[in-house]
């Protein structure tokens, strides 16, 4: 019986760290000249390494799960998409993040992404699955001359504590510009093409939520997003567009319209769900080999 209960506590235990091992909360900053092969660390801001180098970095290095990114624009009339997707460089600008520049776009804040005569898009492809649940920017701004849809009231640390849509905010906080971000994760087997896809995207592209309250966050965590844990290697933040594909179960929040959105894409975080090591899954079968063949001998006692 005791050897019959160890057994059972050793499967038990290993098939614990089998559930946990590999799973853990990462940040991949995008303040830096790199857009591929980026890691996460506990430390990259500011970074002057390409990559974000932990040689050259005080930060510690999470785990190995990396990203690359990519950028895209599709053409929309009167701010509603109807081209197709278009690969397109990003631009780096030091302490904001990653911008663009496309069609006739030139100067501030055209150099954000944004819905303007183009709405632009950055593709984050990960080496692993990974559950996004915040999104940082280093740059909001609001289309020039117009009048504010919405204002996030942040208090003296800079936290976000509601909104408005009169332009007031309350006694002890100040106004920032909010924009309006949408999220898609890729849902198919394969690896997703971009490129010339209906720029209502639709198919395996799951439209997670539409963000219209999103302000400049450089501090982990960042604007939340994705409070459904769901989870993808391959991510697209877009400027919001009403002409997206809206997909069942969607996140909604804010206040959201075709403009008024221009954002640099600073950071994200979340949580990287690996498979486990080949190691471990043989060890595993091991285990669960021996207690069927415990089981037996106990069966044929009993006879």
């Amino acid at each position: 019986m005791k050897t019959q209960l160890a057994n059972w506590l050793a499967l038990a235990t290993l098939m614990t760290g089998l559930g946990l091992s590999g799973n853990a909360h990462a940040v991949w900053t995008f303040d830096n000249a790199g857009a591929s092969g980026i890691g996460n660390y506990t430390n990259c801001s500011r970074s002057t390494t390409l990559n974000c180098d932990t040689a050259l970095e005080s930060g510690a290095k999470i785990n190995d799960t990396t990203v690359a990114l990519s950028g895209f624009y599709a053409n929309n009339t009167n701010g509603v998409v109807t081209g197709t997707w278009t690969a397109n460089g990003l631009s780096y600008f030091a302490g904001n993040g990653q911008g663009m520049y496309s069609g006739g776009d030139s100067g501030s804040p055209y150099h954000a992404l944004d819905n303007n005569a183009t709405t632009e898009a950055v593709l984050l492809s990960f080496s692993s699955a990974t559950m996004l649940t915040s999104i940082g920017l280093g740059y909001t701004s609001n289309t020039p001359g117009a009048a504010n849809v919405e204002l996030g009231c942040r208090n003296a640390s800079g936290v976000v504590v509601g909104t408005t849509t009169t332009g007031t905010c309350a006694s002890g906080t100040t106004a920032g510009a909010t924009v309006d971000i949408s999220l898609f994760r890729w849902t198919g087997a394969a690896a997703p093409t971009v490129a010339g896809k209906a720029g209502a995207l639709g198919g395996s592209w799951e439209l997670v939520g539409n963000y219209g309250d999103m302000i400049t966050d450089t501090t982990n965590p960042y604007n939340l997003v994705n409070s459904a844990g769901k989870t993808s290697s391959w991510w697209l933040i877009s400027a919001y567009n009403s002409g997206f594909t809206q997909s069942a179960g969607r996140e909604t929040r804010g206040t959201l319209d075709n403009s008024n959105d221009y954002f640099k894409l600073y950071a994200v975080a979340g949580t990287t769900v690996k498979l486990p090591e080949p190691a471990t899954l043989a060890l595993t079968s091991v285990a669960l080999v021996g207690v069927a063949g415990l089981r037996r001998r106990q069966s044929k006692t009993a006879a």
